[in-house]
């Protein structure tokens, strides 16, 4: 497309504002594209340690990390948002400026759903024993029904796409540590099958997790961030742009892991203990605080690309109107297209009142538009002016359409005269008398016209004076 000048543009802007039709194209220039970004994870988070609990001769180290249920289509932690939007739009024939668009709705969804995985280590030294059994969840959930561990936390929240500068914050709940029992089973039998008794354990936690968008990057360039929500790329010739984005973002959380092991021991191999080994520790469990602090999770949406329709118009370049008398009116058309896929509006505009076109016209995506031009000379000779058309389309706003015509001078009116007035029809000697018998003998001469009556008299008379001369010479 061709390029304009500022001034070009000024009085495209002109245009814009001048007609009531034009009204209609205010927040023509732009377009808006949407998509959907999502993201998951059923990457575990590591849950604290507990310092070894209990007394000298039974100790119980525990820990438990927050993990995916075991359901493999269920995410741990997940990220969606739904229609969010980029706006292109255009002042200029050069750039094109790219927004994210806050659109009002909340329309993000941020997810969480887990359950605690737990890790067990057992010290024993009593009766001479020195023993160590270490259980970690993978071990543990053998020996759990259904193989899934009865417990999930789970909460989610809504927030404002694109989250840049705001948060999706979720708070999720977990079960009182009374009723939030992880197992309780008999000892495995590990190695020699040394223990005999029960382990337990009681966990419950209730995280807080916030997500926002760090960057964002169109185009492969500059990040965007909340502080700087645009970017510009040139214009195009082009019906549409394909944006590619890449959106990333963190996951901060914070918590307590509350803890409460139940360890009872009554035979160490052969040997019954007289009384229960039982762990001593408070029936308030153990709160054992954990954060992501300067870890969070990192989160990197698929690459998403944003399809922004455009208005693209195809003016002709030319238009001969031929020629015409002046004052008389000659209409030919040439023909607009609108390739793009946005809706084009038009204004128009003639350097020349000889050439006339519509002030406005509005046109469809992939339409076509045949332009009327009427020719009116006002004057002789060849016509020449310049047809304006401003429109939406991004990089080339003002077109010109070069359209010509010759004005030409009406013949004068030829009118009969009547006799007495000079010549009349057929009269080709000028003496009054008209539609004379032609004397094709070659001598000039001109035949007399006949009468009807006084013809015959005449020439009864000449043939009787000749017999009598004719008697008067005989006698």
């Amino acid at each position: 497309m061709r390029l304009v000048t500022r001034s070009a543009l000024v009085v495209a802007a002109t245009l814009f504002t001048a007609t009531a039709a034009d009204a209609a194209a205010v927040d023509t220039n732009r377009s808006r594209g949407t998509n959907d970004l999502s993201w998951w994870t059923r990457t575990p988070i590591v849950g604290p340690k507990s310092a070894k609990l209990g007394g000298s001769t039974l100790q119980v180290q525990v820990s438990a990390n927050l993990d995916p249920v075991a359901d493999p289509t269920k995410p741990f932690l997940s990220v969606d948002m739904k229609n969010v939007a980029i706006e292109a739009s255009w002042t200029d024939d050069k750039t094109i400026e790219l927004v994210l668009v806050d659109n009002k709705a909340e329309d993000g969804v941020f997810k969480v759903e887990h359950t605690l995985a737990p890790h067990v280590t057992l010290f024993i030294n009593a009766f001479g024993f020195t023993l160590t059994y270490d259980y970690d969840a993978a071990t543990l959930i053998d020996y759990v029904p259904g193989s899934a561990w009865n417990y999930v936390g789970k909460g989610a929240t809504t927030f404002f796409p694109w989250a840049l500068g705001s948060y999706g914050i979720v708070n999720v709940t977990g079960p009182a540590l009374s009723n939030a029992q992880l197992f309780s089973i008999p000892l495995p039998a590990i190695g020699d099958e040394l223990l005999t008794g029960t382990l337990g354990l009681n966990a419950t936690t209730s995280p807080t997790f916030n997500y926002s968008t760090t960057e964002v990057v169109l185009s492969g360039g500059d990040p965007l961030t909340k502080d700087n929500l645009s970017w510009t790329i040139p214009t195009t010739d082009a019906d549409f742009l394909d944006i590619p984005a890449q959106v990333k973002g963190k996951i901060t959380y914070s918590g307590s892991l509350l803890v409460r092991p139940s360890v009872t021991i009554t035979k160490i191999g052969s040997f019954t203990l007289p009384a229960p080994l039982t762990l001593d520790i408070s029936a308030a469990g153990v709160s054992m605080p954990y954060e992501s602090g300067v870890t969070p999770i990192d989160v990197a949406f698929a690459p998403a690309t944003f399809h922004i329709p455009l208005p693209n118009v195809k003016a002709f370049d030319s238009l001969d109107l031929g020629s015409s008398d002046i004052g008389e009116a000659v209409t030919k058309q040439g023909e607009i297209k609108n390739t793009g896929e946005l809706d084009a509006v038009l204004a128009l505009k003639s350097s020349d009142p000889q050439f006339k076109v519509a002030p406005s016209k509005a046109m469809k995506p992939k339409d076509k538009l045949d332009l009327d031009v009427t020719f009116t000379p006002t004057k002789e000779g060849p016509q020449s002016a310049e047809i304006t058309v401003t429109s939406n389309d991004p990089n080339e706003p003002v077109q010109i359409i070069k359209v010509s015509g010759v004005g030409t001078k009406p013949a004068a009116p030829t009118s009969p005269t009547t006799p007495g007035g000079g010549a009349t029809e057929g009269d080709d000697d000028g003496d009054g008398v008209g539609f004379e018998p032609r004397d094709t003998s070659g001598c000039g001469c001109r035949t007399a016209p006949s009468s009807s009556g006084y013809a015959a008299l005449g020439g009864i008379g000449l043939a009787l004076g000749a017999a009598l001369r004719r008697r008067r010479r005989t006698s």
